[in-house]
């Protein structure tokens, strides 16, 4: 039976939900979206911008060893608080950065509070919620971002039409930074958790004993950093590749991103209920699948096939970083979360700030971000294929246990 959830921990939940939202939509996908416009004004190439993306994996990375190393010590949502602190002011930075430079600065700024905000989310937005719907409340977690991204897309193509300026990206920067502000408000006024125990391993950035704790571990591990490349090219060149290579205008790209961000509502919340029901792995397989055929898809350069690629991808992509938190969260308390789960995000981070730059380069060598996009799927397939073998391990593990207690 599915246990209800108490109106304190849903008021928690949704606040949490609305912090993830800076640190991946303010933080990360706005770049995405404003990329073409950042291109014209600030950078010259691919690589540039690459640089650019690879610029907020760089601060993630960096942010995460400081939550990983700070994790056994510090509560949750201090961490997190400071994360919301430090993406006000880049995001502020970003909406008056008169210099590539600056911007990068910025940018890499986002990336370093995106860690204090989403290393702690997960095990913040579950602290009281039933192991039945934890499931269900991450899939929350990251369909609020998908929220956030229908509303920067369509926001950003209505404020261009009222300033009529198609090329319009500063002032986007700006609003989010007021709204930045007013979550974290929000975090000190109705997030209010009860203290949690200190650990005893501190200071360490890869803590084994906390990653020992989850079963097949390093598939798993395996599984995020195969799709980390994703995290850091897909979404990162999405506008570009629609505009270089398939030739759409601006209102047609901020469109595209509308279809994305629907299906990264309904593909978490979908998924995440499914990962409850036939296990996480298993349903990590399934998204890994769905973005295979996503960036297949893609490379067609055509509608429909634009909007339909963009859309699995969506709904693929979104769910992978819930259900790998659901697998970790699983088997760990609330500070041992953070330490697990930022020792697997720094190999992420490495992971998507390599793939960012990776394909900036060949997208000027080619002159087309086809065959990025086929390389990711092969990623995709990758990570796929390492969540199946993790279920068939942990299946045969679980099959043998009533076997082996029998003949003692």
């Amino acid at each position: 039976m599915t246990e209800k959830l108490s109106r304190p921990a849903l008021v928690v939940a949704a606040v949490i939900c609305t912090c993830v939202v800076v640190s991946h939509m303010f933080g990360r996908s706005t770049v995405s979206v404003l990329l073409p416009a950042i291109r014209s004004d600030l950078i010259d190439s691919n690589t540039a911008a690459g640089v650019l993306g690879g610029s907020n994996f760089a601060g993630y990375i960096f942010g995460v060893i400081i939550v990983t190393l700070l994790a056994g010590r510090s509560e949750p949502i201090h961490l997190m608080r400071a994360g919301l602190a430090i993406s006000a002011v880049a995001l502020a930075m970003l909406a008056v950065a008169p210099s590539f430079f600056t911007m990068g600065i910025g940018v890499w700024l986002t990336g370093l509070g995106g860690a204090g905000i989403w290393v702690t989310a997960p095990a913040l937005a579950t602290a009281n919620v039933p192991a039945s719907r934890r499931g269900a409340v991450l899939g929350a977690l990251t369909a609020t971002m998908g929220i956030g991204l229908l509303g920067l897309s369509q926001g950003t193509t209505l404020y261009r039409r009222v300033v009529d300026n198609e090329d319009a990206w500063r002032p986007i920067f700006g609003i989010e930074a007021a709204i930045a502000v007013v979550i974290l408000g929000a975090a000190f006024v109705l997030v209010r958790p009860p203290p949690t125990g200190r650990q005893s391993e501190r200071g360490a950035v890869f803590s084994a004993s906390a990653l020992r704790s989850i079963p097949q571990w390093k598939l798993l591990l395996a599984c995020y950093t195969m799709f980390s490349a994703l995290a850091g090219a897909w979404t990162q060149f999405l506008g570009l590749a629609l505009k270089d290579d398939a030739g759409f205008s601006s209102a047609h790209i901020n469109n595209l991103f509308s279809v994305f961000a629907v299906a990264a509502i309904v593909g978490p919340l979908a998924l995440g209920q499914l990962s409850d029901r036939i296990g996480r792995d298993r349903t990590l397989a399934i998204a890994g699948a769905v973005c295979v055929v996503a960036s297949l898809l893609f490379t067609l350069n055509a509608e429909p096939w634009s909007s339909i690629a963009v859309g699995l991808y969506g709904g693929g992509s979104f769910s992978i970083p819930i259900l790998t938190a659901a697998a970790v969260r699983d088997h760990l308390d609330n500070r041992s979360f953070g330490t697990a789960y930022g020792t697997i995000t720094i190999l992420y981070g490495l992971g998507s700030f390599s793939a960012a730059l990776i394909a900036g380069v060949i997208a000027d060598w080619r002159g087309s971000f086809d065959l990025v996009y086929v390389l990711l799927a092969m990623m995709a397939g990758l990570s796929s294929i390492m969540a199946l073998i993790r279920f068939r391990i942990l299946a045969s593990e679980a099959a043998s246990r009533p076997a082996l207690s029998g003949q003692m």
